[in-house]
């Protein structure tokens, strides 16, 4: 009787177990679109970047995007990348299209609004506006922002802050 009622069980106590682990998975799925969608909407739109940093990302964050392969890592390289946006571009906006995550990864498709008003992509500030869109894959670690791989139309950006005629 003892073997039957472990056998009649068994079925249900792995069912069990699995959706607990499915439930986990969900739940850090969430955590970490929720992460994402922070750092856009209150992070970037908001400009609360520089306080979001410590709860976004990942102490030994790393930027894989090969136009910043000297980057900084950790908190320091994320705050210096916060500066940099800070000082080159204003009335920043961002306008999340797509978010989808998993346990272990997040990906973003943006729209982004912004003001060109300090030197960069190798050009001195124009006051020009612009506009792109971009894609961010996020390694997540623990529900926060682990490393970083960003697409983005850069040639556009470049092309609308040219002045008339180049």
């Amino acid at each position: 009787m003892k073997n039957i009622c472990l056998l009649l069980c068994l079925p249900l106590y792995s069912a069990l177990l699995l959706q607990c682990a499915a439930s986990r998975k969900l739940d850090m799925a969430q955590k970490n679109e929720e992460t994402v969608r922070l750092w856009f909407e209150e992070g970037w739109n908001k400009g609360r970047n520089e306080e979001l940093v410590e709860r976004v990302f990942s102490p030994n964050w790393e930027d894989g995007n090969p136009l910043r392969s000297n980057q900084t890592t950790g908190y320091e390289g994320m705050y210096q990348f916060v500066k940099f946006y800070q000082q080159a571009f204003s009335e920043t906006h961002f306008t999340i299209t797509h978010l989808f995550a998993d346990e272990t990864h997040a990906a973003i498709r943006y729209d982004v609004a912004a003001k060109h008003v300090g030197p960069a992509f190798g050009m001195p500030p124009t006051g020009k506006h612009f506009t792109s869109s971009g894609i961010v894959i996020y390694e997540m670690e623990n529900g926060r922002i682990r490393r970083t791989w960003q697409e983005l139309d850069l040639m556009g950006i470049i092309k609308q802050l040219k002045p008339e005629g180049e």
